[in-house]
């Protein structure tokens, strides 16, 4: 992800037209229906594109310091949740660049840091459903039995500019228990070039831009909440970083 300031003074996120690491392109039939990923540069773009990022609000000081990865908020770093010496970025970066822009007020970051504070109830602690029914199928002369495990997912449709904030409990990939996944989700027809892809599929060097105004910096807020209340882990996280925003703005 890369962004910069237009010369109306908005942000301009800049991301690659293709799947790659956590920026995935898919297509659904409706904003609750389960996407399916596709291949952007053999198949069209058309209007139930929309891309999924996995956005991130910080990353491991060591990959700063390596010169692996450049972030703006370098001067600050904190200890999350895991014990780890960690810079604020991506998301954390665009939020306080909002803020430079007067998009969003220190007041409402105080506001929101003792929001996120006084949380008690958190997404992870959603309970995983099992079907208690089971059938047997047979495949390849391979008998099984099957039976279905509710994932829940979390929609927060509430935006002025048709994205969608997106929480999926999933199971942790090399340890026990869940882990809450935030997502957010661009429809094609947000993005400020989005003309430029419909019917078409992408080439080399393509880029979509998403423009962050004020708007709908709000979106922005949001993702910091949702991350606040993702798990007690993300939490402390968030704490930590509205903490330095607030000592630097």
């Amino acid at each position: 992800m890369e962004y910069k300031i237009n010369e109306e003074g908005n942000i301009e996120v800049v991301i690659e037209a293709n799947n790659v690491g956590k920026f995935r392109f898919k297509k659904r039939q409706n904003r609750f229906s389960f996407g399916e990923i596709f291949s952007t540069r053999n198949e069209p773009f058309n209007e139930q594109a929309y891309l999924e990022w996995q956005i991130s609000y910080d990353v491991p000081t060591r990959d700063v310091e390596a010169g692996n990865i450049e972030v703006k908020l370098n001067k600050q770093s904190f200890i999350g949740s895991n014990g780890k010496n960690k810079y604020p970025a991506e998301l954390s970066e665009l939020f306080y660049t909002a803020i430079e822009k007067n998009f969003i007020s220190k007041e409402e970051v105080k506001n929101l840091l003792e929001e996120i504070r006084s949380y008690r109830e958190f997404i992870d602690e959603k309970a995983i459903s099992v079907k208690e029914e089971k059938s047997e199928i047979t495949l390849n002369n391979v008998n099984f039995e099957e039976t279905s495990i509710n994932l829940p997912t979390l929609f927060m449709v509430e935006t002025l500019d048709g994205t969608q904030i997106e929480v999926s409990i999933e199971k942790q990939q090399y340890a026990s228990g869940v882990q809450p996944m935030v997502y957010f989700c661009i429809p094609l027809t947000t993005f400020e070039n989005s003309s430029e892809f419909l019917s078409r599929s992408s080439t080399r060097g393509d880029k979509l831009i998403y423009v962050i105004s004020k708007s709908n910096s709000q979106n922005l807020v949001n993702l910091v909440r949702i991350f606040g209340m993702a798990s007690k882990r993300h939490n402390h996280d968030i704490i930590e970083i509205m903490k330095i925003v607030l000592s630097i703005i």
